[in-house]
């Protein structure tokens, strides 16, 4: 690569596997799914702290051998992020940067909560309903039972400190896949036509099957 100073131009420039090769020079092990903006922000900072000691921007032990530094996930930056595990459950991971943090942990009465935000189409700007769940502490990720039927979510990260609500990250709108209704609708002891086809499928005996061994899902 070129000798350019180290800054978020240039940077920005580079491609993924550039940053990965400059940030082996400085020692750090970066797994393949890091976030690119993640590793920006990290050689960033490790381009500052050497800039401050006037060392070179290598990481090594005293004992002449390389150590390995590996990320620990904090990037400085206050994120949330949401994937589906299954149309019912859903994964929520965040990230909290430094100065969210302390105002979390030096105030008892503020507590991180996930609002579950449902909407009806995706370019709403307001929920059709909402809930709340408590973030497990020494924690950033926990999974999230949906209600029944929502189509698209989005999941707000709230400092909640008395009766006031502040967000202080949202994910992306997400889609929730939708099963056909003739299957959702269908429970055991309902009379229904079924087409050839689907009497060929066994839609009957697993319905019934369904219903012995999971039966709490049947509204």
């Amino acid at each position: 690569m070129n000798e350019e100073p180290i800054n978020r131009a240039s940077l920005e420039k580079l491609s993924f596997s550039d940053l990965v090769q400059l940030a082996d020079e400085y020692g750090v092990d970066v797994p393949e799914d890091l976030d690119r903006r993640f590793l920006i922000a990290e050689l960033l900072e490790l381009a500052e702290e050497s800039n401050s000691t006037e060392d070179e921007m290598v990481i090594a032990s005293n004992t002449e051998e390389q150590q390995t530094q590996v990320f620990s996930g904090n990037f400085n930056e206050t994120q949330v992020s949401c994937v589906l595990r299954n149309p019912a459950w859903l994964f929520v991971f965040w990230n909290l940067n430094n100065s969210d943090a302390s105002k979390i942990e030096e105030n008892p009465s503020c507590s991180l909560k996930l609002r579950i935000c449902s909407f009806g189409d995706p370019k709403d700007s307001k929920p059709e309903e909402a809930f709340e769940v408590q973030t497990p502490s020494q924690s950033q990720e926990q999974y999230v039972l949906l209600p029944k039927g929502k189509k698209y979510i989005k999941v707000e990260l709230i400092c909640v400190t008395g009766g006031t609500a502040e967000v202080l990250a949202f994910s992306p709108v997400i889609s929730i896949p939708q099963g056909s209704s003739l299957v959702n609708d269908l429970q055991p002891g309902r009379d229904v036509d079924f087409s050839p086809v689907i009497e060929l499928s066994g839609m009957k005996e697993i319905i019934t099957e369904q219903y012995k061994n999971h039966r709490h899902s049947f509204s």
